[in-house]
């Protein structure tokens, strides 16, 4: 479902950056304005506490005190309940706190212990005994294990498990993985570290927010920014059905909070340290090469003015002696072998946070990061020179005002400016990024790049020289109004998000071009079968376009009975400036009948959300929910560049080139003046693409500490983006394009689909007794037609739907925590995930269309490990000469993966203590390898030709205060 509502008329003034500018200007006034006048939630990371006050009898008290102090930074928040005995204390930051109520008569009651996680809601109700004289009666309390009130489907990651788990180069977002429905399979993992999060099949489908801003990289969609792992409180992973507050992500969601100092001075040091003695030797590597890492930093954090002002600061950093292997099985013996790569980052967080009563609190927090890494994507098939250098400075201060107004109403502001930009080199330069300025394109960039050389078994060369920053200026209001009587009660909520986005993309690759052979076999000019199939190239180009987003939303979560909620929501996004609303022909060299700026745009995204969540046991130990909602997905920036681009670029494409010259004695430049260009276009109708999310489950208390839970879900994805050639031949046999002044037309639209359904079951055991766990099992699958490139045969559409990249059918994971005796703490991670799909090609251009990636007849997208057509493929395969194969040639690997950790603490004088700690990553040192190759064409298909991480120990320690 999909709401629909008439386009209004667009001008055709183009928007320049200073109108841009203006709207943002009046947005704020907006923004203001709602804050005062509107009603919606604090910040989303921030916890409620909610519940009834009553007799020992049951009848309700009106009018007692309750005071939540937390016992970390004195900070407190008092409310009175109301007529129905109902109180609600919204904005709590994650903590441990004290629960105090009073009235008139009766005892005094201080409940202690209650933590409460990220955007939890608890329900805790108060039974107050008569008074006695000078009575207090003080309990012990914890908060629900199961919250009652919400229809999402999400798991929490506490600052316990982030501490003490094993964890991989300290990326504390790989607990993700941890929570049911999350891989980091089909990432950019080369640039960024992320999680694909349930139905969001695509690395850039779903939501990150930090400290309730966003840290999603508009570029293209993958987290912004990196945080020292000591500086992460907690976060939680919405899987499915998140409330309105939150948008822009048809996938999943990430939410986290960082640390606050306390009214103690706290502090830690840490040495974390890898060597080549400790490591095993990788499948591929013939020695073990010299491997050596060290991270090491630290924090602090205290008061500033005790239960008033608190700072914290986290620094971190580290410098590996990376590796790499080049495997072409034996073919290039010369470009085999393994090859160095340092790398380096460095991370660092301060944060300050004040209450200047308890109407008001502000907190400020800057975060930077920087990092180096060459030779990206180097390994397997890939030679060293196809490699790539990567940089990337990021820069994000955060300021926050939260004001509650009254018992009943309450606001929340944030700002952001944020800072990203990646720069890209050839990685045999030897050069930390370069110092060009964007759209600067000297000789010495030219002659760092190499030209590009594709074979079945082998890649070499590379010209990947570019750079994009990015500005975010991002204003955030959200306001909470609780509603209670006695037929039930309304927390409604309201808020306004505001983005500004300056980016700019300088595009330097492909500027010595690239060969296609479909043959291992070296060139011989009078053997045409050695011969290339296929040449592109392009030139450099620069694009800069700011961009302004905007949602509102309304969400109301209503409890007509104190056993049963509804989460109702309405959210509205839209983004300016992302479908080139602004395009104009005469930019362009020659018309092009493709583009037109009437109707651009997207301007209907009304997304309804729908939940419910009921307790059949009426005593907070079970609840059965559901829901169904509408999201829409953040169109990237570099989405509707290339339409701004391509008469920069002047993209070259060759089908059976002259090798070594495929402009046979001519420029570049002639060539391209006598040839029809090839074009990018975006779609006129284009829209922002959107998921419908279906979800029902239970989650049952087992015991006080422990509870299961289990959900059905599934994920619809619609209008998902894809390119197709507007200009493609009229048939297989007719190969004039019907456009005669163009070439390749490709046209990005929003099209495609995506299905995803998946069961998941979680089992969670809260910390008691010294031990604590979190295991699930996931039965999914997921299918699609998305890409981002060209189909390798328009006449063929029907064979791009298939097995999603992330297409990992089951998937098994268990985390714990010991705390054993004589201060021995061990942690766990086991995880076992069936096999991934890959690509069956023919390595060749069969149809002449100028596009790789063609597949035989008979062969259907992403076949490889699902239900492969061998008498296709062997049909292929006799046709040119090669050897027929069966399953048993065709390595499906899955991933099987056993961390541990070991800590001995060792008490100091007072609070002081130093930990010796050990690591082993892949403890039972099992090969882990990625999907095969696809080529059919290659002698190495069906075989992996890259593998993860042998077993590695690391040496730790770690002194705290």
């Amino acid at each position: 479902m999909r709401i629909q509502f008439r386009r209004g008329r667009r001008s055709r003034q183009r928007r320049t950056a200073m109108r841009n500018r203006i709207q943002g200007g009046w947005t704020i006034v907006v923004i203001l304005l709602v804050g005062a006048f509107g009603q919606i939630r604090a910040q989303g990371e921030l916890a409620t506490l909610r519940g009834k006050v009553t007799d020992e009898t049951g009848a309700v008290i009106s009018g007692a005190v309750v005071t939540a102090t937390n016992v970390e930074t004195g900070f407190r928040r008092t409310a009175r309940t109301s007529d129905s005995g109902d109180y609600w204390l919204p904005a709590l930051p994650p903590g441990t706190y004290e629960l105090t109520v009073e009235a008139s008569g009766f005892a005094r009651q201080v409940r202690r212990g209650i933590v409460l996680t990220i955007r939890q809601e608890a329900t805790i109700d108060i039974a107050l005994k008569v008074a006695g004289i000078e009575e207090t009666v003080v309990v012990t309390a914890e908060a629900p294990i199961v919250e009652t009130s919400k229809s999402e489907v999400t798991t929490g990651v506490s600052e316990q498990m982030i501490r003490d788990l094993p964890v991989n180069t300290r990326r504390w977002l790989d607990l993700g993985l941890l929570t049911p429905g999350v891989s980091q399979d089909n990432i950019r993992g080369f640039y960024y570290n992320n999680l694909n999060i349930g139905g969001g099949s695509r690395w850039w489908a779903n939501g990150f927010v930090v400290d309730g801003v966003t840290n999603t990289w508009a570029e293209m969609g993958e987290p912004r920014q990196n945080f020292p792992q000591d500086a992460i409180r907690e976060f939680k992973v919405n899987t499915m059905q998140f409330k309105a507050e939150y948008g822009l992500a048809s996938g999943g969601l990430l939410t986290a909070i960082t640390k606050s100092g306390t009214n103690e001075l706290h502090g830690s040091a840490f040495l974390f340290f890898r060597d080549k003695l400790l490591n095993a030797r990788n499948f591929f590597e013939k020695t073990r090469p010299n491997y050596r890492r060290y991270q090491y930093g630290g924090s602090l954090g205290g008061p500033i003015a005790k239960d008033k002002t608190h700072f914290f600061g986290s620094i971190e950093r580290t410098d590996e002696n990376r590796f790499f292997t080049v495997f072409t099985g034996g073919l290039y013996p010369q470009e085999e072998g393994t090859f160095l790569s340092d790398q380096w980052r460095t991370m660092f967080v301060v944060r300050v946070d004040h209450q200047f009563n308890e109407s008001h609190k502000l907190f400020a927090r800057y975060a930077q990061e920087d990092e180096y890494r060459p030779f990206l994507t180097a390994g397997g098939i890939n030679a060293r020179s196809a490699g790539f250098g990567f940089a990337v400075p990021r820069r994000a201060p955060v300021i926050g005002w939260t004001w509650t107004i009254s018992p009943r109403a309450l606001n929340d502001f944030r700002f952001q400016y944020a800072f990203a930009k990646y720069i890209v080199s050839p990685a045999d330069t030897g050069k930390r990024g370069h110092s060009f300025d964007p759209g600067d394109f000297p000789k010495k960039r030219f002659d760092d790049c190499a030209q590009i050389i594709v074979r079945p078994s082998l890649v070499t060369g590379n010209c990947n020289s570019q750079m994009g920053p990015e500005k975010r200026w991002q204003f955030v209001n959200n306001f909470s109004y609780h509603v209670p009587n006695r037929y039930g009660k309304h927390e409604i909520k309201t808020g306004v998000d505001y983005n500004w986005i300056d980016f700019a993309a300088d595009i330097f690759i492909n500027v010595k071009g690239t060969y296609f052979f479909s043959t291992d076999k070296p060139y011989t000019p009078n053997d045409p079968t050695t011969s290339p199939y296929l040449f592109t190239m392009q030139f450099p180009a620069y694009t800069r376009k700011p961009v302004t987003h905007f949602s509102a939303y309304v969400q109301d979560d209503w409890s007509p009975i104190p056993s049963l909620t509804f989460n109702l929501g309405l959210r509205y996004d839209v983004q300016l400036g992302s479908f080139n609303e602004d395009i104009d022909k005469i930019q362009f060299p020659i018309p092009v009948p493709y583009v037109t700026s009437k109707g651009r745009g997207d301007h209907n995204n009304f997304g309804p959300r729908f939940g419910f969540a009921w307790d059949p046991t009426r005593k907070g130990k079970a609840v059965i929910r559901g829901g169904y909602g509408i999201y829409y997905e953040n169109v990237r920036t570099l989405t509707n560049f290339a339409e701004r681009w391509w008469p920069q670029q002047k993209l070259i494409i060759i089908s059976n080139p002259a090798y070594p010259d495929p402009f046979q004695g001519r420029s570049p430049e002639e060539f391209i003046s006598k040839a029809p260009p090839n074009i990018t276009v975006l779609a006129n109708d284009s829209v922002n693409p959107y998921s419908e999310q279906y979800n029902l489950g239970l989650s049952l208390q087992l015991t006080p500490n422990l509870a299961v839970t289990v959900d059905g879900v599934y994920h619809l994805g619609l209008k998902q983006w894809r390119a197709i050639d507007a200009n493609y031949f009229p048939s297989p046999t007719v190969r004039v394009r019907p456009n005669p002044n163009f070439a390749r037309v490709t046209r990005r639209e929003t099209a495609a689909k995506s299905h995803y359904t998946a069961l998941y079951v979680k089992l969670e055991k809260r910390f008691s007794r010294g031990f604590t766990f979190l295991t699930h099992y996931t039965l999914a699958e997921g299918k699609d037609n998305l890409h981002d490139g060209l189909p390798p045969d328009q006449f063929r559409l029907n064979d791009e739907w298939g097995p999603s990249p992330t297409d990992r059918r089951q998937a098994f994971v268990f985390s714990g925590l010991w705390q054993l005796p004589y201060g021995f703490t061990l942690g766990t991670i086991v995880q076992l995930r069936s096999s991934l799909p890959f690509e069956i090609t023919a390595g060749t251009d069969l149809n002449g269309d100028g596009v790789a990636g063609d597949r035989p007849l008979g062969i259907t997208r992403n076949m490889g490990c699902r239900a492969v057509n061998f008498q296709a493929l062997n049909a292929y395969r006799q046709a040119n000469r090669l050897a027929p194969l069966s399953e048993r040639d065709i390595l499906c690997p899955g991933y099987a993966n056993v961390d541990l950790r070991l800590t001995k603490a060792f008490a100091l004088r007072e609070a002081a203590r130093v930990e010796a700690i050990v690591q082993a990553f892949n403890l039972f040192n099992r090969v882990n390898f990625n999907p095969p190759a696809g080529n059919l064409r290659s002698g190495l298909f069906g075989r992996p030709t890259t593998a993860l991480d042998a077993r590695q120990l690391e040496l730790a320690v770690r002194f705290s205060f």
